[in-house]
């Protein structure tokens, strides 16, 4: 199974970094035993005292560590799927022309999908996609694995935070110290190791189907994004080996998000709006809206399709397709009645060689947009800039 040399570096932070917030060992949090999920955000948890040992319970206003400025704050509801034209609808494309495997079932009807593909890249950024070869199933196993997570007392789910430094683990997404909390944690994965020890400390006696279902479903988003890419490339009609330089022998990185209701969802965010550094990134929304992406200068909230997966384009690939494809604004927001888990799987692009176009891209018309930059560098900008971090590498006109 995949293991990604990203999952051992040892930077101060990272994008996706954890902001554990130690529990002071004066604190003490109970559960009340019918408590079927989190009441509120891990960090407000780590914040929260309760000296008569009473169990935490929904605040009823947002906390000043997670609120936003009014002029940041969400105007679009999580479900206010209709407030944008039909005709400006969000792609749906059905891969029922294509399997993992690559193998053509009807050439007129793959084509279609190739051309459907490269109008939503070049319109949208992003897309859901219906037939895509993952199972039902599977996609059921994982929500349960990671609502089984989500559901842990605060205090086992700490005995898996994320240090420091470290890209897997138990925590939220922040960008640096001192940003307002996001009304959410999230859980990182890397590899089947790590996986396995998390695991294991976690559920000493009954973890097999974690580790199980988990392998399972990055080998399958790996194939899937690796179709995926090849169908964008077939749309660029460009040569495909500046490209495969990039994906061949790589993986991925596996977040579970968990966005607790919220007492007032329109003064903060699930998530604040960011780019994603990677090549492509394929979502498991689950039933509840919460998903936002940014078109034309409007917030757009994402409808949630029944056993569709949803595809963003990521910062490396715009930097590949000299900005022929741009990485889409995205965002999560929150609502009053009903939690939500999103399974977030990142296509990673080889991280030992320079991030440059492909030449076929770059003409007179359309120069080269981009400096060379190493992923590394990617990631350390990432770190101070969420969003619009690749105005960073711009070339100098």
């Amino acid at each position: 199974m995949m293991s990604h040399n990203i999952g051992s570096r040892d930077d101060d932070d990272d994008d996706v970094g954890a902001d554990p917030s130690p529990v002071p060992s004066s604190l003490h949090l109970q559960h009340p035993a019918d408590q079927s999920e989190l009441a509120t955000p891990w960090s407000l948890q780590s914040l929260a005292v309760h000296a008569d040992d009473s169990p935490l319970r929904i605040p009823s206003h947002v906390p000043e560590q997670f609120l936003l400025p009014e002029h940041l704050r969400p105007t679009v509801k999580h479900d206010d799927y209709l407030i944008y034209n039909a005709h400006e609808e969000i792609p749906v494309i059905d891969m029922a022309a294509c399997n993992l495997d690559g193998d053509v079932v009807d050439v007129t009807a793959m084509e279609t999908v190739v051309a459907q593909v490269r109008d939503a890249c070049l319109n949208w950024g992003f897309f859901e996609i219906i037939n895509h070869g993952v199972e039902e199933e599977l996609l059921s196993r994982v929500l349960r694995q990671a609502t089984r997570f989500f559901t842990l007392p605060y205090l086992d789910k700490m005995k898996v935070v994320k240090p420091p430094g470290k890209y897997s683990g138990y925590g939220h997404a922040t960008v640096k110290e001192g940003d307002v909390r996001p009304w959410s944690e999230g859980f990182y994965f890397t590899d089947e190791t790590t996986t396995a020890e998390f695991a294991q400390t976690l559920w000493p006696e009954d973890n097999n189907d974690f580790v199980d279902s988990y392998s399972q479903y990055t080998e399958k988003m790996k194939h899937l994004s690796g179709r995926l890419m090849q169908i964008i490339v077939a749309g660029l009609g460009v040569n495909v080996a500046h490209f495969e330089q990039y994906t061949a022998n790589t993986g991925g990185l596996l977040r579970w998000n968990y966005y607790p209701a919220c007492p007032e969802p329109l003064k903060t965010f699930g998530l604040t709006a960011h780019t994603d550094f990677n090549l492509l990134t394929v979502v498991h929304l689950g039933e509840v809206g919460g998903l936002q992406i940014e078109k034309d200068g409007k917030w757009i909230a994402v409808r949630p399709h029944p056993g569709a997966l949803a595809v963003n384009i990521g910062d490396t690939l715009q930097v590949l397709t000299n900005a022929r494809y741009k990485s889409v604004p995205h965002r999560a927001v929150v609502n009053t009645t009903k939690s939500r888990i999103s399974l977030v799987y990142f296509w990673v692009p080889l991280t030992s060689i320079n991030i440059v176009p492909s030449p076929d891209l770059v003409t007179e018309d359309n120069p080269c947009k981009y400096k060379p930059f190493n992923f590394d560098a990617m990631t350390k900008m990432k770190q101070m800039y969420f969003l619009n971090t690749l105005d960073h590498f711009l070339l100098e006109e």
